[in-house]
């Protein structure tokens, strides 16, 4: 288990680890320095999991619900309920988000993954899932349609003060 500490450090303003798509930092509003991260950096902040946003196209337009989420190789999981339109659109594109911010030092990041969600419906997986992840949604009731986010694009940038 993660403790706050640990998740701190390491969703924290760490410094650039820049791989890739990585590019060099540039200057913010009143000081602050924009760097727009890699997909390899994305993940290392998604990593601990937490609290994200699922969005998708609904009939009635676009939805966004938030959802705990974990990361298991390049891939997010949740779990929602059987009857939640998450479970209805879970074999659709879909974007995710997620974020940490710092209003005090007026940083932070942010990550959009793009892809497409798919239910997990193999017994053994999702018996992997719950002993490795260890995710508890924070809401109520049954919350057993796993759901697995396979990226086709992940973006993201951090605002820090140097």
């Amino acid at each position: 288990m993660t403790t706050r500490s640990e998740r701190t450090d390491r969703q924290g303003m760490r410094g650039s680890q820049a791989t890739g798509q990585a590019s060099a930092p540039q200057p913010a509003g009143r000081g602050g320095v924009l760097q727009v991260l890699s997909p390899d950096e994305c993940l290392g902040l998604l990593e601990p999991g937490g609290v994200g946003r699922v969005g998708f196209a609904s009939a009635e337009g676009i939805i966004m619900l938030p959802v705990n989420f974990a990361v298991t190789g390049h891939a997010i999981v949740f779990r929602t309920a059987p009857d939640a339109l998450l479970a209805a659109y879970a074999t659709a594109p879909v974007s995710f988000e997620a974020d940490h911010t710092d209003e005090a030092l007026r940083e932070g990041w942010s990550v959009l993954v793009q892809g497409h969600a798919h239910k997990i419906s193999d017994e053994r997986e999702v018996t992997r899932l719950e002993r490795v992840t260890g995710l508890e949604p924070w809401a109520g009731g049954a919350r057993d349609v796993w759901v697995r986010i396979t990226p086709a694009r992940i973006s993201g940038r951090r605002i820090q003060h140097c």
